[in-house]
């Protein structure tokens, strides 16, 4: 097992359970964990040797961040995650300057793993993405571009409010 002891380790994940866990279960790791539930300021911002990043913080994509950040600490080491994780959202962290990106559920080891591991990106499945799943990328998109207003989004996307409800009670798809 690599030792981890030092290393600063910046949390950006607005899910409060998952960010404590996650916290608790690094530090024990030996990482020192700064978490944040929100985007953080830049300027408060110490340096850091790796960063994780939720993809989608509240309202906000973190890819803007992620640029800012990378300005600003060119040698920081981020991994990007999400629970809604497109190829696409993938190919524009890699971009951006992330050195990977994992789909949750995300576990210590999986985070540990993917922040040491110099094989980027094979994890990304080369297989096709379904309709569905493409539907349901599409609808969270704009859904975020409305600030989670789901008649201001219905009304973008041509459906009714009770329509756009129903599909989003429905369970993403897995491809």
């Amino acid at each position: 097992m690599m030792d981890f002891k030092g290393k600063k380790l910046l949390l950006v994940e607005d899910d409060q359970g998952l960010r404590e866990v996650l916290t608790e279960e690094l530090q024990e790791r030996g990482l020192q964990v700064t978490a944040f539930a929100q985007t953080p300021t830049l300027n408060a911002l110490q340096s850091f040797d790796w960063a994780l990043l939720d993809l989608r913080v509240g309202s906000e994509n973190s890819l803007d961040f992620l640029r800012e950040l990378k300005v600003k600490n060119p040698q920081i080491k981020v991994v990007m995650m999400s629970g809604f994780g497109s190829v696409a959202s993938a190919v524009k962290a890699m971009q951006l300057g992330a050195h990977n990106f994992i789909s949750k559920p995300v576990t210590p080891d999986m985070i540990l793993k993917a922040f040491t591991d110099q094989t980027v990106g094979e994890e990304v499945p080369d297989q096709e993405i379904s309709l569905a799943r493409m539907e349901r990328e599409y609808i969270d998109y704009i859904l975020q571009s409305s600030d989670g207003n789901i008649t201001q989004a219905a009304k973008k996307l041509g459906l009714h409010r009770q329509s756009l409800q129903r599909k989003l009670r429905k369970n993403i798809p897995n491809k």
